[in-house]
């Protein structure tokens, strides 16, 4: 009878040692599992969109750094070298006129821009719209060499651009600053209206006061960022550059 009872004991132990999971905490462990599963994989994915956003907006700051710079490099040599470098006149072509045309979103300005004696005739405007160019609204930099003494139409050579420019101005669906702006030796802004050049001597001294020009630029690609649902990519930059003349 002891022995009876012994083995029974043992079946009874054995049998609850190996009983297992039920279906409910099956379905509880699996629950915990996707969720947690789910949190790690939704933070992956934010940081790969962050990660991709700020790459975007590095290389878009970067190409409007480049505009920005170039720009300020050019307007530090506009008129150099000047007529009052000279003890007898000189040939034209080799004399700057410094700022030439004028506009919120264009000038037009001459100098030695390669330090190699010549004169060239630097041109920056934007370009609103371009049917054969899907990167514009953008702003583009044409440089010649200057081959008459006709400062207003050396005309456009081969150009260079900076691409998805968001449509400078204070009016609506425009950036809020106009891309240039101009001020005199004091720091005050010269009224320019919609645009002057130097063909009309009262034109021409208005000009002559410019001292300082600044350029702001802002710019929005046609790309989703991935961080922002429903927004693009955008970046604005400013600076001012004095000018020589």
């Amino acid at each position: 009878m002891a022995a009876g009872r012994s083995n029974s004991v043992k079946r009874t132990g054995a049998n609850a040692g190996s009983r297992g999971y039920t279906l409910l905490e099956l379905l509880v462990s699996l629950l915990i599992l996707l969720t947690v599963t789910a949190v790690v994989f939704e933070q992956i994915d934010q940081m790969q969109k962050k990660s991709s956003s700020e790459a975007m907006k590095l290389d878009l700051s970067q190409q409007a750094r480049e505009f920005v710079n170039q720009t300020v490099r050019d307007l530090h040599m506009a008129g150099y070298p000047s007529l009052l470098m000279y003890s007898t006149p000189p040939d034209p072509t080799q004399v700057a006129a410094g700022l030439v045309s004028i506009s919120p979103t264009q000038i037009l300005f001459e100098g030695d821009m390669n330090n190699d004696g010549n004169v060239y005739s630097v041109n920056i405007y934007y370009v609103a719209n371009d049917p054969n160019d899907p990167n514009c609204p953008c702003i583009r930099r044409s440089m010649v060499q200057k081959t008459s003494a006709d400062s207003l139409n050396e005309g456009l050579g081969p150009y260079t651009e900076t691409d998805h420019v968001f449509p400078p101005g204070t009016g609506a669906g425009q950036s809020g600053e106009d891309l240039f702006a101009y001020y005199d030796q004091n720091g005050n802004p010269v009224n320019i209206g919609t645009g002057i050049d130097i063909s009309t001597p009262a034109n021409a001294a208005t000009i002559s006061t410019i001292k300082t020009v600044k350029i702001n630029l802002s710019m929005l690609t046609n790309l989703r960022d991935p961080a922002t649902p429903n927004g693009f990519i955008r970046t604005s930059i400013s600076a001012t550059s004095r000018v020589n003349q």
